[in-house]
């Protein structure tokens, strides 16, 4: 006996197959295994770059918040300074000078009138003429140092109009900045800008940069609500590269174990496939698929009006595998369409050999998914034309191991066999896929019941209820009833008396190889033989 366990060793003669993937698996398993990394270092990548960026935000954020505080705190001086304005420097000077001590941030507060600063709380009483002229009631204006009053290095100018020309003026050096702004380090590949007006760079952590580089790889800006002022901050490509190269590291060495992990589990998968799809190639390479006949009889049992052929493989080593075994395989696998065309091959070659009773039938078992080709239909015009006289009628019983998809495809595919009176069974009605719509839409010619129903005669079991909804169903839709596994008298008087058409049954006849198949049918026509010469 065939056993399950010993099935699972039928791959071990498929050596040759195992491993012989072809180029397109390989590349699959070459894509499981990389892309864990393909997707997820370009999205710690672009998550670092997101971090970066935060942070370069967060930080000219600050330092444009820094630059408000230490403008609101010369805004206040002005403002107590601007009643001084128009005063004689004498009298003002005192007070200017008490101001500016005062505040951190500026360095000399002075007076004004008009473009003339005549009074300063660093130098006393001045005649200077300013290059602007304050034009709005408070500005803030960008100037390199020069003359007696400022030192050689850049400054703010933040001005207080008070009315009639006159106000009051505040420096503020630049320096006073620089540690506010972000981006400190000096290699060149970061760096951050104080930019007066939106386009005026008047302070750069990087010397001799006034402008964001073009060949920056991230930029961002933080402008001030209340004075024109912006900080904006950069880092280059390189900078981003050093700072990833570590989190992308870990990821990597996260994501490759991820995917060769997925892609050893797919090449096992497909190995075991190749290896079982390579076994079935081989057996019918080497015709090692054995049709056997399972003979149907009239509702008597006497007459053999036909053989349900059924599916051994006579493997080398493993023995004969019954077709539980290995047809699963074949449907996943795809090839099932291959060995039912084998199989057709083969059944017609052996009963044409054959001298067949009168409306013999010959049934085939068939995948749903083979009603989608056309194929069969040449394949069926094929088997007929095996037999030169009288051919036996052609059922295909199709199985309910998976769906029966009505489609235009298979109603043309249907069509075209009814139109050479090829009939249609359904295989195991009740137990798979089938639907009262389907039967109506597939106009089956016969359904067969099967044996799990017909062991339930003569019990009070759900089963045995269901058999009588069939054959009622049955005998109303006008089809044919054949029932499988009729294994007792009293089965076979019950299926009579119910109306059932054709019976097969290890109680009539087993499945036989095509020896015994002629012996059987020559025996069966001896008694018939005997009694027309008797009559």
């Amino acid at each position: 006996m065939f056993s399950r366990h010993r099935f699972r060793h039928l791959i071990s003669r498929g050596n040759q197959f195992r491993g012989s993937l072809n180029a397109a698996e390989w590349a699959l398993v070459l894509l499981v295994a990389l892309l864990p990394a393909a997707i997820g270092l370009p999205l710690t990548w672009n998550r670092y770059q997101l971090d970066v960026q935060a942070q370069l935000q967060s930080a000219a954020a600050r330092a444009v918040k820094s630059v408000d505080q230490v403008f609101g705190q010369v805004d206040r001086s002005l403002d107590e300074a601007a009643p001084l304005a128009g005063q004689p420097c004498r009298q003002a000077r005192a007070r200017l000078v008490s101001l500016a001590a005062f505040d951190p941030y500026i360095r000399s507060l002075g007076l004004l009138d008009g473009r003339r600063l005549y009074c300063t709380s660093v130098l006393g009483a001045q005649d200077t003429v300013l290059p602007f002229t304050p034009s709005a009631p408070r500005q803030l204006i960008y100037r390199q140092g020069s003359g007696p009053l400022y030192p050689k290095r850049p400054f703010l100018m933040r001005t207080l109009l008070t009315g009639q020309g006159q106000g009051v003026v505040a420096s503020v050096e630049l320096a006073y900045f620089s540690p506010l702004l972000p981006g400190q380090a000096d290699d060149g590949r970061s760096g951050s800008l104080l930019v007066l007006n939106g386009q005026q760079a008047v302070l750069s952590t990087q010397a001799g940069v006034a402008g964001v580089p073009a060949d920056a790889a991230l930029r961002v800006m933080a402008a001030s609500k209340r004075y024109p002022l912006a900080v904006q901050s950069w880092v280059d490509a390189d900078y981003l590269w050093s700072g990833a190269s570590a989190r992308l590291l870990r990821a990597l060495l996260l994501l490759l174990p991820v995917g060769v992990v997925g892609a050893a589990l797919l090449l096992g998968y497909l190995r075991k496939r190749g290896s079982v799809s390579g076994e079935i190639q081989l057996a019918l390479r080497n015709q090692e698929f054995l049709p056997y006949y399972q003979p149907v009889f009239d509702a008597c049992g006497r007459r053999c009006m036909g053989v349900e052929v059924l599916l051994r493989w006579q493997h080398p080593r493993q023995g004969l595998a019954p077709p539980d075994l290995f047809i699963p395989v074949a449907e996943a696998s795809g090839m099932i369409i291959q060995i039912t065309r084998y199989l057709m091959r083969r059944v017609a070659a052996d009963m044409a050999a054959l001298p067949l009773p009168e409306r013999f039938f010959v049934a085939l078992n068939l995948s749903p998914s083979h009603l989608q080709h056309a194929q069969l239909v040449d394949d069926c015009r094929t088997f007929l034309q095996h037999f030169a006289d009288a051919p036996p009628r052609l059922v295909l019983e199709v199985t309910e191991r998976e769906p029966i998809r009505v489609t235009p495809q298979s109603q043309q595919v249907m069509a075209a066999l009814r139109r050479m009176r090829v009939q249609i069974a359904i295989d195991d009605f009740g137990t798979g896929h089938s639907s009262l719509a389907e039967l109506n839409r597939i106009h089956a010619d016969h359904l067969k019941i099967d044996r799990v129903f017909v062991a339930a005669i003569g019990s009070d079991s759900i089963a045995n209820r269901i058999l009588e909804m069939i054959i009622d169903l049955a005998k109303q839709l006008r089809i044919t009833m054949v029932a499988e596994g009729v294994e007792t008298e009293q089965q076979r008087a019950y299926l009579q008396r119910s109306g059932v058409h054709y019976l097969q049954g290890y109680l009539l006849a087993r499945p036989m190889p095509l020896e015994q198949l002629r012996d059987f049918l020559a025996r069966l026509k001896e008694p018939q033989e005997e009694g027309q010469a008797a009559g």
